[in-house]
């Protein structure tokens, strides 16, 4: 089977950390608090580019380089590499599709990342459109967490929609909701039998 991971979301609590450090961004800086904490990553406040833009500067580098990897992700995936899977990390992180120096920055520090997590991989792709290599790989499962992405994923291949407060309401044909790492592993182990 072909596995499609997702970095942010899905191997990492990405929402958690979220909500935590544009808390403190908002507070530090004396910003209106959260429009809406249900949307996708900074949607949940009405920021312009700017403030976005330096709310990364302070938090962006220290959640790549620092945030752990979700409980038991590597455990998992190890597991299904061993059981012959090819796994395939698909990430559009931001700058890391960027041709900068700071896309560089930011791809290096991903796989050092996946590397002091102990993520084993067949290919890392960093990709702005996932859908591209959804196909070209012949992905079997996407696992994803992106509101934004699933509803057109879901038709190139079936994706495990990793449970987060930005995307509760989904409910569409040719997806599975997960909560965990050994949710998807029994669920994926359910999905080779049908």
């Amino acid at each position: 089977m072909n596995i499609g991971i997702d970095i942010d979301g899905v191997l990492t609590n990405d929402d958690d950390y979220t909500m935590d450090a544009t808390s403190k961004y908002v507070f530090e800086h004396n910003l209106e608090g959260f429009e809406d904490p249900y949307r996708y990553e900074c949607r949940k406040f009405n920021w312009t580019k700017e403030i976005l833009d330096d709310y990364r500067k302070e938090y962006f580098w220290n959640y790549i380089e620092n945030e752990p990897a979700r409980k038991y992700a590597s455990e998992v995936i190890k597991k299904l590499k061993e059981e012959g899977n090819h796994i395939y990390i698909i990430t559009s992180r931001h700058n890391t599709t960027k041709d900068t120096e700071e896309g560089e920055k930011t791809r290096k520090t991903t796989r050092k990342w996946l590397k002091e997590n102990d993520i084993p991989y067949d290919d890392l792709y960093f990709s702005p459109d996932k859908t591209k290599e959804i196909d070209s790989l012949k992905i079997d499962i996407m696992i994803e967490d992106s509101p934004e992405t699933i509803p057109t994923f879901v038709n190139h291949t079936h994706v495990f929609c990793y449970d987060c407060r930005y995307n509760r309401d989904m409910k569409l044909d040719n997806m599975t909701r997960v909560f965990s790492w050994y949710d998807i592993y029994m669920k994926l182990k359910k999905f080779r039998t049908i």
